[in-house]
């Protein structure tokens, strides 16, 4: 279960902060306090970096989902404005740094929030003027996406010319010790669920 949750961090929270080194300028007084200290432990932690891409990818301001977590971390520290704008400064320069780019200064937050706006980012220069994605755009992305190292490892097992058979994938299971049976769940079900096994058990020096 360890090296599962391990894979699911490794995917989901794997920012690359190498050589990043946050600039105060304007903010260098409050920052060179304890608490500026902490704001940027804060900022550059997985977890915190993750709802900003996630906030970034949904078009809403790339701190709006931190708020909850700053008022609980520095308490009433986190209502000064100053603060908040030296956060939203930490914000822009380490999403820059991971590949992210500034796209709105103040993006309205509509939602009680410790934020009224905020800056909003996206991913390439091209993005500004974001067209509506098509089903096939969509269909497109899922497959690239799901074209991971353990993907295909399965698929070359579980698949014969290229569709889909279900006794083998219940074969592969069984021989790394999964013996869960889920044939209530329609193929594509069985296969998610005996994926998500699989995962846990299949070392991933065995598919990378």
């Amino acid at each position: 279960m360890r090296d599962f949750e391990n894979h699911v961090d490794s995917v989901i929270l794997n920012f690359d902060l190498t050589g990043f080194t946050y600039d105060p300028q304007n903010f260098r007084e409050l920052y060179e306090t304890d608490l500026g200290a902490a704001a940027l432990i804060f900022m550059t932690r997985p977890a915190a970096i993750a709802l900003m891409c996630a906030a970034t990818d949904i078009e809403r301001a790339a701190v709006e989902p931190l708020a909850p977590f700053l008022v609980q971390v520095f308490g009433d520290a986190a209502i000064d404005d100053r603060f908040k704008q030296m956060i939203g400064h930490m914000a822009r320069q380490v999403l820059e740094h991971i590949g992210y780019y500034h796209d709105r200064k103040s993006v309205q937050i509509t939602r009680a929030n410790l934020f009224s706006t905020a800056s909003g980012y996206r991913k390439s220069p091209k993005d500004k003027n974001t067209m509506r994605v098509t089903p096939e755009q969509r269909a497109a992305w899922l497959m690239n996406t799901a074209k991971g190292p353990f993907n295909q490892w399965l698929d070359g097992q579980v698949k014969v010319d290229g569709v889909f058979d279900l006794k083998r994938l219940y074969e592969v299971a069984e021989k790394w010790g999964v013996t869960k049976r889920y044939d209530h769940l329609n193929p594509g079900q069985q296969r998610m669920n005996i994926g998500v096994a699989l995962r846990k058990v299949v070392p991933e020096s065995e598919y990378t």
